[in-house]
């Protein structure tokens, strides 16, 4: 048997391979007009080399050079955008023939003006590792030089082997400069799977409420963008443990005061043994990784085609319950146990405000975290339609608007309500999916009839609303629209095949359809 590769040298083979397609890659060219002990790319693309990940963002620091002598050599490659004097030293370089932007920078040190206040001074005098002090943990603190040396003052490779987040120098100071960090080592915790250091983590729960913070001019410390970004990033990575961490730093009330208000409102037994409503909130989100799985191992099928689990379906699920503290009522009140009546309605209003208030539409609409406000207010409003009610009664046309929507919502509103049975556990441990199977049934159904009549996702309607008008003789109203739905539902049950049988039924029945 041949021994075991190197790590080390594994990773080091590693960096030179990306090292070496970076400089190929044309927006690049800017890199040869420096000698490869002048700049150095730093942060998180070198943390994700290590890790073999894809990177996206690259960074520079460029020593030994004036600024002047630095815009001089970009200026040859590209054109350099206008910046505010609160980022002097940060040139924003874009590569001719590109609209990306790189940050090409002088090394800095903190000038402090007071405690948690501070500038960015660039200095021809500031060395590397004084640049690279100043960053927030010691996976972000590394830089490699342009012909493969890795400098590396805090070991933030030895973290990356041990997975850990642990802050550059002394936590606090780190925290008190920048409270973002917080929230973004929690974020990097989410997204690498790593652990918090001790001593990190401690200093985030002791200055947590610095977040919330606001500056002498009244501004925030921490931008509701920032929060948003760093929010929607990790919670994607992995909500259940997302959660717990701002839990567990003191974050979650400060962000979200309406996922901690879940906590202690009782349930009732019969039907969640598994705790409170937070409780069954973190439980429903562990559910929706494991329904991830099956769904990446074909373990479990559904009649509607299934995407990978959304951003959408990963916040409906967080937000489902929202309604039920303030639409509690316990046995007393009822007369037989604890109901939550409406708590449906309820979640959906406050997530259309938390959507707002916490800005969790900054994502532009290509990006896979842009939440759409309507459908995510829609998930979370009918997270219950397959548990309540009479499924063998609902319109066809209303499951095939649920469903079968062109926006995948169909896939999601089904793993939301997946998750949540998952999560409401009776006392004898096992939930009860016979009204959602029964549903799924039903979606066979309808599909098998959508399939029938059209190769395309979405049936045509037999007749308009202009059509029906005519051959009844009637005018505009909401009669019309009645009649339409009542025409699609006989449609998709396979009782109306085309338009000359949608005609002749109207024409039969008339005066019984005019009447209703």
């Amino acid at each position: 048997m041949g021994s075991k590769p190197d790590f080390k040298q594994t990773q080091k083979e590693k960096l030179c391979q990306n090292l070496t397609a970076l400089k190929k890659q044309p927006e690049m060219s800017f890199l040869g007009g420096f000698s490869p002990d002048q700049i150095f790319l730093v942060g998180g693309a070198v943390r994700d080399w290590l890790l073999d990940r894809k990177s996206k963002d690259f960074d520079f620091v460029v020593l030994s050079l004036s600024p002047q002598e630095i815009e001089k050599i970009l200026s040859q490659y590209g054109d350099i955008k206008p910046v505010e004097s609160r980022n002097f030293g940060v040139f924003k370089f874009k590569p001719s023939g590109t609209k990306k932007i790189i940050d090409v920078a002088l090394p800095r040190e903190d000038r402090w003006t007071g405690l948690g206040y501070k500038n960015l001074q660039p200095s021809l005098g500031v060395d590397l590792e004084k640049d690279l002090s100043r960053r927030d943990f010691t996976i972000n603190a590394m830089a490699l030089s342009l012909d493969g040396k890795l400098v590396d003052p805090f070991e933030g490779k030895k973290d990356i082997c041990q997975k850990v987040i642990r802050a550059v120098g002394k936590p606090e100071e780190r925290f008190l400069e920048d409270p973002s960090r917080i929230l973004r080592g929690i974020r990097l915790a989410c997204e690498l799977g790593f652990n918090i250091e001790e001593k990190t983590f401690a200093a985030m729960k002791k200055l947590s409420q610095q977040i919330t913070t606001k500056t002498e001019t009244g501004m925030p410390r921490v931008a509701e963008e920032v929060i948003a970004t760093e929010f929607l990033k990790g919670f994607f990575a992995d909500p259940e443990r997302m959660i717990e961490l701002l839990d567990a730093s003191g974050v979650l009330p400060l962000i979200l005061p309406e996922v901690e208000a879940l906590k202690k409102v009782p349930q009732p037994e019969e039907f969640h043994s598994e705790g409170d409503v937070y409780t069954h909130t973190l439980l429903a989100l562990k559910k929706l990784k494991l329904l991830e799985q099956k769904l990446a191992d074909g373990k479990i099928s559904f009649p509607v085609e299934l995407n990978p689990i959304s951003i959408h379906t990963k916040l409906a699920v967080l937000f489902h319950d929202l309604g039920k503290p303030k639409t509690f009522k316990g046995p007393e009140e009822t007369g037989d146990r604890i109901r939550f009546t409406g708590h449906d309605t309820e979640s959906a209003k406050i997530t259309e405000k938390l959507v707002k208030h916490l800005k969790l539409s900054i994502f532009p609409t290509s990006h896979r975290l842009h939440i759409d406000k309507e459908k995510l207010v829609f998930l979370v409003k009918h997270h219950m339609v397959c548990v309540a009610g009479d499924i063998e009664k609902m319109r066809l046309s209303t499951l095939e608007k649920y469903f079968f929507n062109p926006d995948g919502r169909g896939n999601e509103l089904l793993a939301l309500t997946w998750a949540d049975i998952s999560a409401t556990v009776p006392p004898s441990g096992k939930p009860d999916f016979s009204l959602f199977n029964q549903m799924l049934k039903k979606l066979a159904e309808v599909k098998e009839v959508i399939e029938a009549n059209q190769k395309e996702r979405e049936l045509p309607h037999l007749l308009s609303g202009e059509e029906i008008m005519e051959i009844l003789g009637i005018k505009p109203s909401r009669l019309v629209g009645k009649i339409k739905q009542q025409l699609r539902d006989l449609q998709l049950s396979g009782k109306l095949k085309n338009k000359k049988e949608a005609k002749e039924y109207l024409k039969k029945h008339s005066k019984q359809i005019t009447k209703e």
